[in-house]
Order: C-alpha cells, then sequence, then structure tokens
C-alpha cells in the first residue's frame, strides 16, 4: 500500500492517500501505540470526509495496525512483549525466504537501487533522523521482497514490517549505531552483487535479531525472552 514512485502516487485514490497519511502518524508517534485515535481531529486534519477516512480505517485494522472496538472507536494497535517475539521471529524467515527468491532475479540495476536506499538511511542515521532512517529502512524491506516476484509474500511482508516498526523502532541515535550500521550496508550490498543470497540471508537475520534485542530491552516488567 505504501507507494513510492510518481506515477503510482498520481494513480492513488483518496482512501489509500488516507491510509499513506494515517500510517506516517501512526509511525511517526502522532497517533502513539495503544492510544485513541480522535476521529474528528484526524479528519479534520487531513481535510476529509468520514466515509474514505473509515475505509482506509478498515484497511489499517485488517493490516494489524489499529483495533475497532464497538462504541468505543479506534485504537493504535499495542504489541505485548510475547507478541512482540513472534513478529520478529516471523519476519525474520519471512525476510530471508524473501532474499533466497530475490537474489537470482535482481539485475544490477535493482541491487543499486537497494544501494541507494541503504545510503540513505545510513546518512539518515548520521544525522539523528530516525523518522526517516525508518522509513528507508521500510522501503529496503519492501523493495527486496518485490523483487521475490511472489505477491502473497510481498503482502505479507508489508503487513509485518508495518507491525514490527509499530513495536518500535531506534529511539536514540548514537554514533556507534551509525558507525556499526554502515559496516552491516557495506557488507550486505556486497552480499547482494555478488548474488550470494545465503551470506545476504544471514546478514539480514542479524541485522534484524539485534533490532529485535533492542526493542524487547524495552519489556523490562515482563519474562525474559525465549
Amino acid at each position: 500500500m505504501l507507494i513510492g514512485n510518481v506515477d503510482n502516487l498520481r494513480k492513488r485514490t483518496l482512501r489509500e492517500r488516507i491510509y499513506e497519511e494515517v500510517v506516517r502518524l501512526i509511525l511517526a508517534g502522532e497517533l502513539p501505540s495503544g492510544g485513541w485515535v480522535d476521529e474528528k481531529r484526524v479528519i479534520d486534519k487531513l481535510q476529509v470526509s468520514r466515509t474514505p477516512f473509515r475505509e482506509a480505517i478498515g484497511i489499517l485494522a485488517k493490516g494489524g495496525l489499529v483495533e475497532i472496538k464497538p462504541y468505543r472507536g479506534f485504537y493504535v494497535r499495542s504489541f505485548s512483549r510475547s507478541e512482540t517475539i513472534d513478529l520478529y521471529e516471523l519476519f525474520k524467515r519471512l525476510e530471508c525466504f524473501a532474499i533466497e527468491l530475490a537474489v537470482p532475479q535482481m539485475s544490477d540495476r535493482d541491487i543499486g537501487g537497494l544501494e541507494d536506499i541503504l545510503i540513505e538511511a545510513g546518512a539518515a542515521l548520521r544525522c539523528g533522523d530516525a523518522n526517516t532512517y525508518a522509513a528507508r529502512d521500510r522501503e529496503f524491506y519492501g523493495n527486496v521482497a518485490k523483487h521475490s516476484r511472489n505477491s502473497a509474500l510481498i503482502d505479507t511482508l508489508a503487513r509485518v514490517t508495518l507491525q514490527i516498526q509499530l513495536c518500535g523502532t531506534i529511539t536514540g541515535v548514537s554514533s556507534e549505531l551509525a558507525e556499526r550500521a554502515a559496516h552491516e550496508y557495506d557488507d550486505i550490498t556486497q552480499a547482494f552483487k555478488a548474488r550470494d543470497a545465503l551470506r545476504a540471508a544471514s546478514l539480514i537475520r542479524g541485522r534484524i535479531s539485534r533490532a529485535q534485542k533492542e526493542v524487547l530491552a524495552r519489556f523490562s516488567d515482563e519474562a525474559p525472552s525465549r
């Protein structure tokens, strides 16, 4: 549903534009996890009518980002520690599968596009721009999935990736994190260029596992992870 090129932007329906804007508000923390969605305030902010807004909310609910509670309204979904663990484990398996399918089919130009995304993500980290970093991160995984040419996998990964980002992304950007990411990105790019799907999948799995560990560390009052 998140669309990146100009032609698609022109073709988007009002419902799709509302969907994307609400996703942006959620991931930016303007509509916080677990919080009530003030329908009137969001409608006024987006300058849209109730019908397409509610259609977009329905899509968000199907995607696991919003909960619709009868007689109470709409709430941004929150995830427990165990749900977060399950999501990350699923994400790692799906993304590694996507890499295995995608790498043999990718052209040098395709890989160059992924490299550009990673360069932008690294630049955002160095500038302390967590929101842009998260957007490029999602774009990277989405592009890998797209090149798998497996429509079911693409759709599933799109939903899981958004849920992962709702669970939590980086909250602080240190010089150490930025430097480590730069090395990771270079290694990942080289693995793609070498068409080494197993190494690329291993590197991505390690990267996701580190993010998982950071997010789970915020659940200090629950049982330790398995």
